[in-house]
């Protein structure tokens, strides 16, 4: 059991790695002598009893000795997970020589000739996210995977940014890099290794500081970086990712996104999920090359912040679906206020604004606001006090047009009712609407029916004011004036 030494290992859902192996004083049987890679599970520096087994190098407290138990799951290296994902003994497959096809016999291809591809000199992906994957290639293995251009390595053993330098510096194409929900600790160490990315991902990392974080894309030098589901809230001074043009900080803390307004390249921003990211009112001259913004899942509640997005020159992409704001709208509604309100944005929640969209769209915004304000006496001025871009819109597309109510000769049969539907003494809807009194019951249970999901409920009615009590509609063959139902 030597050999386990230095190896990295998962058990309940924690990973450490393992500083020593033998007895421990006062104990019968062999012991691990392991650090944990998140320090809070640790008790002591490797010493027991006055007696010192082994140093920890994260924590002073974070080393321990547990049994060598069968839940133990054991960390492999970077080429030997390769080889378990993406190797395959094809000696021991019965392949067919050959298949009935709709033409007559079709031959199988060689083995040899799908073994070529399966090679690990061949990959350009590399995945092994899950694959307890800890280390570097040995000297030996660096041409293995000359060709690979993405490397996926989330949710591994990975604790040093060095090692992870290492690695990217022995595949020498790789342009991706995903190190999400890896057990990496601020303050991270950096090494004088010349890295170059175009995508670096580290989500789901929440022990490592904003500022380790802004110096990742710095010393990689990514174009994108992605830093989500980390509970982060403090982004300010990101003065490092002043070369990055796409940041995703899904599902976060943040509160605040001004402070990224500095960024010159900053050309995508994605805060989706961030709850609490209410206030927005971007300020002038701010994000002067932004284009696309996802505020969708945020807490924007007012239209004002809404309206500063005009600040943004560039902005021509936004999505902004499932917030506050338009919980309570109409989707028609909601879309025309955002169409009116922000002239620049040719893209809305992933459905290109046209030309004629944008008209019809724009008049309906108009409609809308004409039709909030009671007085209609100098209506564009009144409507120019709360709303914005009136004068611009009513030069474009003229007055809106306010109708006035008329009562029809139905409206004076209508009766205001209130309908109830009752299952198992559970009141499951109050709806109210107009009907007419000679109106049959059975003309109501299909509405009914769709509310309760059942056949079998009560169906009741009021009639305020003539009456506030509820009436059983029990008899499916008389009409409503029979239950008191009155104009």
């Amino acid at each position: 059991m030597d050999d386990l030494v230095g190896r990295w290992f998962t058990i309940d859902g924690d990973c450490g790695i393992v500083r020593y192996v033998g007895p421990v004083s006062g104990t019968h049987g062999t012991w691990l002598g392991i650090e944990w890679a998140p320090p809070k599970h640790g008790k002591h520096n490797g010493t027991k009893s006055k007696r010192s087994y082994f140093s920890c190098s994260f924590s002073p407290t974070s080393g321990a000795f547990i049994r060598p138990v069968s839940r133990i799951i054991w960390g492999q290296s970077l080429l030997s997970a390769a080889h378990s994902r993406y190797s395959t003994d094809l000696s021991s497959i019965d392949f067919p020589q050959t298949i009935d096809g709709s033409r007559g016999q079709v031959s199988v291809p060689r083995l040899d000739i799908i073994a070529k591809f399966q090679t690990l000199e061949q990959l350009e992906i590399l995945g092994l996210d899950t694959q307890c994957v800890f280390g570097t290639l040995k000297e030996d293995d660096l041409g293995v995977f000359a060709r690979v251009h993405t490397l996926l390595l989330a949710n591994n053993f990975f604790t040093k940014w060095t090692c992870v330098e290492e690695v990217v510096c022995q595949m020498p194409k790789v342009r991706v890099l995903d190190m999400s929900a890896n057990p990496l600790y601020s303050p991270l160490l950096f090494g004088n290794k010349e890295v170059e990315l175009h995508e670096i991902r580290v989500d789901n990392s929440p022990h490592i500081s904003w500022s380790d974080v802004c110096c990742i894309a710095h010393t990689t030098r990514a174009h994108t970086l992605s830093h989500g589901w980390s509970a982060r809230s403090d982004i300010s001074s990101p003065l490092l990712l002043a070369h990055v043009r796409v940041l995703k900080l899904a599902y976060n803390n943040i509160r605040d996104i001004r402070p990224l307004g500095t960024l010159t390249c900053l050309e995508h921003l994605d805060v989706r999920g961030n709850a609490q990211l209410c206030d927005l009112h971007i300020e002038c001259d701010t994000f002067h090359a932004l284009t696309t913004l996802d505020l969708s899942e945020t807490g924007v509640t007012d239209w004002p912040c809404v309206d500063t997005l005009n600040n943004i020159k560039k902005l021509h992409t936004l999505r902004i679906i499932h917030t506050p704001l338009l919980s309570g709208m109409a989707e028609l509604a909601a879309r025309a206020q955002l169409v009116a309100r922000l002239p620049r944005v040719l893209k809305l929640d992933g459905s290109v604004v046209s030309a004629d969209e944008r008209t019809d769209m724009e008049r309906s915004y108009l409609a809308s606001c004409a039709r909030s304000v009671t007085e209609t006496n100098e209506l564009v001025e009144k409507m120019a006090r709360v709303f914005p871009r009136i004068h611009e819109l009513v030069h474009t597309h003229g007055v809106p047009h306010v109708p006035h109510p008329v009562r029809t000769a139905l409206d004076s049969r209508l009766a205001h009712t209130t309908l109830q539907v009752v299952n198992k003494d559970e009141v499951l809807s109050n709806t109210e609407r107009p009907l007419i009194r000679t109106m049959l019951v059975r003309q109501l249970r299909p509405v009914a029916m769709r509310i309760a999901r059942t056949k079998s409920f009560g169906l009741y009615i009021s009639n305020p004011p003539h009456t506030n009590s509820w009436t059983l509609l029990d008899n499916e063959a008389r009409s409503l004036s029979f239950y008191g139902v009155e104009d």
